[in-house]
C-alpha cells in the first residue's frame, strides 16, 4: 500500500511541477505528460479504493488533497494567464480594426 501511495505522490509533484514549467513552446508536450501522470495516479487510488479501507487511507489523505489542491490551483493559473493573452491579443485586433476605419474614413 505504502509504494502506492508514494508513486501517487510522486506523479502529482512531478505534475504540479511540470504545470508550473510549462511555456507556450512546451504546452502541449507538458500538458500531455501531466495528463499521463494524473491517469496513471488515479488508477493507483482505484486500486487502493479497492484493496484498502478508507480508514487505512485516511492516514494519507492530507498530503494527497494537499498536492491535488495545489495542481488544480495550477490549472487555474494558466487558464487564468492564458485568459489575460487573449483578452490582450483581443484589445490589439480591436485596436487595429480601428485604425483601419479611421484611414478609411479620412480617404
Amino acid at each position: 500500500m505504502k509504494d502506492k501511495i508514494e508513486r501517487i505522490k510522486f506523479l502529482l509533484v512531478e505534475a504540479n511541477k511540470t504545470l508550473n514549467e510549462i511555456t507556450n513552446n512546451n504546452f502541449e508536450k507538458n500538458l500531455l505528460f501531466v495528463k499521463n501522470a494524473l491517469k496513471e495516479s488515479q488508477k493507483h487510488k482505484l486500486f487502493l479504493l479497492e484493496n484498502y479501507s478508507k480508514a487505512e487511507l485516511m492516514i494519507f489523505e492530507p498530503d494527497l488533497t494537499n498536492l491535488a489542491k495545489q495542481i488544480k490551483k495550477s490549472f487555474d493559473n494558466i487558464i487564468e494567464n492564458k485568459k489575460l493573452e487573449l483578452d490582450k491579443v483581443k484589445f490589439q485586433m480591436k485596436h487595429k480594426l480601428n485604425q483601419k476605419k479611421l484611414v478609411n474614413y479620412i480617404r
